[in-house]
């Protein structure tokens, strides 16, 4: 046994598929990274290029004419799109959170993070 510890969050190869009619047929092709407890990461990507849809997808919060066409999103080891909407909602108030992209009207300045 290694002792390494498994990621918290393991993404691989996920593919979110845009609407018919889009500018393209893909949002998200083949995305994988891990993050394992206490790292930060950070995605980083030119407008448009699929980084608030992985957080969605992560989240299990896609909008309803994006769908998963592949791949998994693992929240130790348990796969987020698998997942039923009680289950994620569960898994939303105990075990993952979203500041969503305008910190300042979700942060509190005066509590502390981390």
């Amino acid at each position: 046994m290694s002792g390494t510890a498994p990621p918290v969050l393991d993404i691989r190869g996920l593919t979110i598929a845009l609407p018919s009619g889009a500018d393209r047929a893909l949002a998200v092709d083949r995305a994988g990274f891990s993050v394992n407890a206490s790292e930060i990461v950070c995605l980083v990507g030119e407008s448009g290029s699929g980084k608030s849809v992985i957080a969605q997808a992560t989240m299990g919060l896609l909008p309803a004419a994006l769908r998963a066409a592949g791949g998994q999103v693992l929240l130790d080891g348990e796969d987020v799109l698998a997942a039923s909407e009680a289950h994620l909602r569960e898994l939303r108030c105990t075990r993952m959170s979203m500041i969503f992209q305008e910190p300042m009207t979700a942060l509190n300045p005066v509590m502390t993070c981390g």
